[in-house]
């Protein structure tokens, strides 16, 4: 969905806001009447369903440019809810005088413009991926420092000055203070005054880690450099680019206000985001969707906010998604007894389109990380082993459904054990993550990678032939026996072997693995440093 097609919805669902509006006041206002002209006490039930109808514009006008409205309509809300709680029958004169506010809120809408904000105000345009920009000055010997961090996939430029990367703009630049002035390497923070620095020195103490410190660097590494452990730095100081769009399931049965809050996301952040109105349709959106967190409106008809929450958090699967309630509801009190219910946090209604985002945007990403620290690997941030088996089923059904083709790749780095015998297990850790960035950077974005075990490595592509699957893996294969490795002073070529199997040659997803690590095995047992097709065994039915 382009920007235009968002805007023109939003201005749209204004229009329709605008006219729901107006009928739900005119409701609440025959509500209000109606219980006035009773000649006996005003039941309870009848007072909650005027609460709700106030709740319902308190929680959403101020999103429609309707703020003073919004207000009054919390204002009125409260009224009605003292009432409930403290079960003293309202007066026929209180209520007429409800109605007579109500009215007054009404005729206002003729004469009050709306006050809406851009949906994107506050918040820059995205711009387009690129690898993480590393600048390295120094010495000589940071050649072999900039080979091997292109290896992990940065794009590295070498050069004598700062001067060299004012056009270029690099995101992280490492200096090697040994073999430069002060004024020299202290000259990148005018030159490139958004890289981050980390220092290379042939000092180690305390005093030159103190002046770094001082110096405003971001990172310090003596010679000879750790390169696994530079690299690690490196990951952490830049974030990487994030894949895939955030995913919120937007639980309210407002339905104009929820789309709001999805047309907002979706242009303001990218963020994709799934509308259930009804709770009873929750848990299928939870399995269909998956999103990254649920906002949920506290009140809500049949089953409230709160309940859902707990409900949701009967499953495991769910428990590590933040709930977060989105109400109305400004009493701290209320809002602390629904966290104490499953719940995470508490947005409160009216809220700004900027503030939406960004809290959303914030919860999401730590869901985000999460969800990638429980199910990735560590080390080299690929899908675990079980989550990969899974992947590896779900290509396997979609075959016997479609006929579509899809591929699994077992990958092995040869003679690993001698690598971590001769250089340490450091280099090894090195050495897999080498691999696991060059695959994710040549592989396709809808390609599935995952660390299968040790130096093992596994690839799910969908709609590969085995033919196209083998030419991929093989130019991949080249590449990696080019990289220089380096541990300390010592620079070495690593190979890896692999195998390729067919969905459409195996109907059960286990046997379609195991027929991939035979086909990798045999590339070992061949002579190491090439990749095998699964094509002569028999097909099993």
């Amino acid at each position: 969905m382009s920007d235009e097609d968002v805007r023109t919805r939003l201005a749209a669902l204004r229009v329709q806001y605008a006219e729901r509006l107006g009928n739900d006041l005119q409701t609440l206002i025959a509500q209000a009447r109606e219980l006035a002209a009773r000649q006996r006490s005003v039941e309870p039930a009848a007072l909650e369903t005027l609460r709700q109808g106030l709740h319902r514009i308190a929680g959403s006008a101020g999103t429609f440019g309707y703020p003073a409205l919004g207000q009054e309509a919390r204002e009125m809300e409260l009224w009605v809810q003292t009432v409930l709680e403290t079960a003293v029958a309202p007066t026929a004169p209180m209520l007429s005088a409800l109605g007579d506010r109500l009215c007054d809120s009404y005729r206002r809408l003729d004469t009050q413009a709306p006050t809406l904000a851009e949906p994107n105000a506050g918040y820059p345009p995205g711009g387009e991926e690129r690898p993480i920009r590393v600048g390295v000055m120094g010495a000589d010997a940071c050649g072999a420092l900039e080979q091997a961090l292109s290896g992990f996939g940065y794009a590295c430029r070498r050069s004598a000055t700062p001067d060299e990367w004012r056009e270029w703009q690099p995101d992280v630049a490492v200096i090697d203070t040994a073999s430069l002035s002060a004024a020299s390497w202290q000259a990148c923070t005018a030159v490139v005054p958004g890289a981050r620095r980390i220092l290379l020195s042939a000092d180690g103490s305390f005093d030159a880690r103190l002046q770094a410190v001082r110096d405003g660097a971001d990172g310090f590494f003596t010679h000879p450099v750790d390169v696994p452990a530079l690299e690690r730095r490196l990951r952490h100081l830049v974030s990487q680019p994030q894949q895939d769009p955030y995913r919120v399931l937007i639980v309210d049965d407002d339905t104009e206000l929820a789309e709001h809050f999805r047309l907002t996301l979706k242009a303001a952040a990218g963020i994709e985001s799934r509308v259930i109105e009804h709770p009873s349709d929750v848990l299928r959106g939870l399995r269909e969707f998956v999103p990254d967190l649920v906002l949920i409106d506290i009140n809500m008809p049949g089953c409230s906010g709160p309940e859902l929450a707990r409900l949701i958090r009967f499953d495991d699967d769910w428990l590590r998604i933040p709930l977060i309630y989105l109400s109305a509801e400004s009493d701290a009190q209320r809002q602390a007894q629904a966290l104490a219910q499953a719940g995470d946090d508490f947005l409160v209604k009216p809220i700004s389109d900027v503030a939406l985002t960004a809290a959303v945007t914030a919860r999401a990403q730590r869901s985000r990380q999460l969800s990638q620290a429980l199910a990735r690997d560590g080390l080299t941030g690929l899908i675990k082993h079980p989550a990969i088996k899974e992947l590896i089923e779900i290509e396997q059904s979609r075959t016997q459904r479609s006929g579509a083709e899809a591929c699994v790749v077992m990958i092995d780095i040869d003679c690993f054990k001698s690598i971590n015998d001769t250089y340490g297990h450091g280099t090894g850790d090195y050495v897999i993550r080498l691999l696991a960035n060059l695959l994710r950077q040549r592989l396709r974005r809808v390609d599935h990678i995952g660390r299968y075990g040790g130096e093992e490595f596994v690839a799910v592509l969908p709609a590969c032939s085995l033919d196209n699957a083998r030419e991929a893996i093989e130019r991949i294969r080249e590449s990696f026996a080019q990289l220089e490795c380096v541990a300390g002073e010592a620079v070495f070529h690593v190979t890896f072997s692999a195998g390729v199997a067919s969905t459409l040659d195996w109907t059960d997803a286990g046997a379609l693995l195991e027929a991939a690590d035979r086909a990798m095995y045999e590339a070992k047992q061949g002579g190491r440093n090439q990749v095998r097709v699964a094509r002569d065994a028999t097909p099993q039915t």
